[in-house]
Order: structure tokens, then C-alpha cells, then sequence
């Protein structure tokens, strides 16, 4: 008798969880909400800011490039390997070049800011998503030879 009980209880319990895992679900469409906005603001707000940093660490080594192939270029006579290496060194201490080299730090810090603020706008956007009536997990219940078995499902 005991088991008898404890399997209408146990039924009634499943079904209530089972239509419960519905109760919810809302039928907006998430990507009209405000959170969604932003989150696909931020992933495309970290992708121009990691264009414009890669443009600019692209332009800064450029610059480094020419301004030492001209001062090599230059002041260079002999044309052996030394001295090109020493006009090379000489050249990294010139100001248009620590300019060049600043834009090419500034440039690579941005782009890596651009990437991480576009993961975290992709992340959220994710996680909006998934969360916003997309079932993750049902419970079902079913007669069997021993009772009543109660599964989840992922």
C-alpha cells in the first residue's frame, strides 16, 4: 500500500514539475530588449575600437620602418653589415621614430581592449539568449514495470 501512495504522489509531483519547466518562457523577442541593445552594442563597439587599434599599430610600424630605412639610408657609407647594424640602433633613438613606436604600443593596447570588450559583448549576447526561453532541460515521467521512473533531459 505504502508503494502505491508514494507513486500517486510521485506522479502527481512529476507532472506538476513538467509543466512547470513552461511557466516562464516569456514570448518576447529578446533581441528587442534593452540589455540585448547593449550587449550587441559593446560587441560592435569592440570591433571598430579593435579595427581602428590594428590600424593603428599597422601605421606605427610603418613609421618606425621608414624613418629608419631613411636615417640608415642616409648617413650609411661603407655599407657593410656593422655599420648598417650600428645606423640601425642610432636610428631606434631618433624622435620620429620613438613617435612611431608609440603609435604602434597605442595601437596593439587598443586593439587588444576592441577584442576583449567585443568577447564580452558576443558573451552576453549568448547568454541573453539562452536565457530567454530557450529550454535547457525537461523532465518527463513514464509508467514502468516498477513503478514510475522520472527523467531529465538535457
Amino acid at each position: 500500500m505504502h508503494k502505491i501512495v508514494l507513486s500517486f504522489v510521485l506522479l502527481l509531483l512529476s507532472s506538476a514539475m513538467a509543466f512547470g519547466q513552461y511557466a516562464n518562457i516569456p514570448n518576447v523577442d529578446v533581441t528587442s530588449t534593452k540589455e540585448y541593445n547593449l550587449a550587441n552594442t559593446a560587441f560592435y563597439g569592440g570591433i571598430i575600437t579593435a579595427s581602428v587599434g590594428a590600424v593603428a599599430w599597422l601605421g606605427g610600424n610603418v613609421v618606425c620602418m621608414i624613418e629608419q630605412n631613411k636615417y640608415t639610408n642616409s648617413h650609411s657609407t661603407t655599407g657593410t653589415v656593422e655599420e648598417i647594424y650600428n645606423l640601425n640602433q642610432e636610428a631606434k633613438q631618433q624622435p620620429a621614430y620613438k613617435t612611431g613606436e608609440a603609435f604602434e604600443i597605442g595601437g596593439f593596447v587598443t586593439m587588444l581592449a576592441g577584442a576583449g570588450i567585443a568577447w564580452f559583448g558576443t558573451s552576453r549576447m549568448k547568454k541573453i539568449k539562452n536565457a530567454a526561453g530557450q529550454t535547457i532541460a525537461t523532465i518527463g515521467y513514464a509508467p514502468t514495470e516498477n513503478g514510475i521512473a522520472i527523467a531529465m533531459r538535457f
